[in-house]
């Protein structure tokens, strides 16, 4: 057993943290009492799609990991990328690729993160596509969706990148979203979200019957209470054709303005000509943003496989028969995640171990200290020295 980490603080620090505990664990008690309630009432609206076992065909899952924090020397920062794909077929792997690039940039950390996201998403679609090609699967499944990417690149587009044959952001930006409609049009690519904090069903109960009937958690804390296992929900049996994310927008947006001090009456004569403004910024992020005219019709849905592990998000296209994919993952689920065993075995292959970052950024200054060609070595070494010289990083 771990030693407890607490008991290393002084006696009052830890006397008093254990009083927290004791206070918050009250608190909790009656939350979760509120919201048993409210959720028991909504079940009643809710329509559960029952799934059976079928026999998995061929599936992709496609992965990819990137360093979580960048080598940061006085000349620049450094970081990695990983993607690539495992095919299954029979629950039998049958082939797999594996791709690896780097980033190094000196003109601004912000660009940097974002240049570094773009690049591994372009390598999770190339392997992707590259799968599609190879092996012909029944299903592609993606970590993340479609266009997570969507909201952060307009941070790129204008930028002069020079990287893995790019010129400019805008240049990237545009390989990316063609490579993820490609995967789209394909209609076989299936996002599952694992980290969702979405809270479309606030908005949607806040939107059309007041604040009184807002659960108070996010969409993936309801379904763990009332989605039941083997059984699959679709946002649009109650939101329609809206987008579940106009709705979670919404909700974040009025309880945003009832802060600043909008009344109740304000909010609610005014909620029509809100959700429209939420829709157009909608579309318009993606025209200014990935240079599409309209944003592709995509369905969000809830998946549960097991009453001991939470259910899941997915993305698909409106043509994918999502019931045949969770049927078929049924069979091929890992029981401790929920999730299906492909997404797991390919996120478990490509992360990158804590300290690769740093590891490959003393590759990378070894190789420099044994060019001959390089007279001055104290020009690498000042390149390379850490950006905080007071502890050795390790990322």
């Amino acid at each position: 057993m771990e030693d407890n980490p607490l008991l290393s603080l002084p006696r009052p620090i830890v006397e008093a943290l254990f009083k927290c505990a004791e206070n918050e664990a009250q608190t909790i008690k009656a939350r979760i009492a509120r919201l048993s309630s409210k959720v028991n009432e909504l079940k009643k609206v809710f329509n559960f799609k029952e799934l059976s076992p079928k026999r998995p065909g061929i599936v992709v899952a496609v992965d990819g990991s990137m360093s979580s924090s960048p080598s940061r020397r006085l000349g620049s920062e450094f970081s990695i990328y990983t993607a690539g794909y495992i095919a299954f077929k029979d629950l039998q792997v049958i082939d797999e690729k594996y791709h690896a690039g780097s980033l190094s940039w000196s003109e601004g950390f912000k660009t940097f993160k974002v240049l570094l996201r773009l690049l591994m998403a372009y390598a999770e679609r190339l392997a992707a596509l590259e799968a599609l090609k190879n092996v012909n699967p029944d299903y592609v499944i993606l970590d993340g969706p479609f266009f997570y990417f969507k909201y952060y690149a307009k941070a790129v587009r204008h930028v002069r990148i020079g990287v893995e044959g790019f010129d400019s952001g805008r240049d990237l930006i545009r390989a990316v979203t063609e490579a993820t409609l490609k995967l789209i049009e394909s209609r076989k690519a299936v996002c599952i979200i694992r980290r969702s904090a979405m809270r479309a069903i606030d908005g949607w109960l806040l939107y059309n019957h007041g604040v009184d009937a807002c659960i108070g958690t996010r969409d993936k804390h309801v379904m763990a209470m009332i989605l039941p296992p083997r059984s699959l929900w679709s946002y649009s049996s109650i939101m329609g054709n809206r987008h579940p994310v106009h709705y979670a927008i919404f909700y974040a947006e009025y309880v945003k303005l009832r802060g600043l001090g909008k009344s109740l009456d304000e909010l609610e004569s005014s909620k029509e000509e809100l959700i429209d403004d939420i829709e157009e910024r909608w579309r318009e992020s993606f025209r200014s943003n990935l240079d599409l005219s309209e944003p592709p019709k995509l369905n969000r849905y809830y998946i549960r496989y097991s009453a001991t592990a939470p259910p899941f998000e997915v993305e698909a296209p409106p043509d994918l028969d999502v019931v045949d994919f969770a049927s078929q993952m049924l069979s091929f689920h890992n029981p401790a995640t929920g999730l299906p065993m492909p997404s797991d075995l390919i996120d478990a292959v490509v992360s990158l171990p804590r300290g690769s970052t740093t590891i490959f950024t003393e590759e990378i200054e070894a190789k420099l200290v044994k060019d001959p060609s390089i007279i001055d070595k104290t020009l690498i070494s000042d390149y390379f020295s850490y950006l905080n010289p007071q502890k050795r990083e390790y990322v």
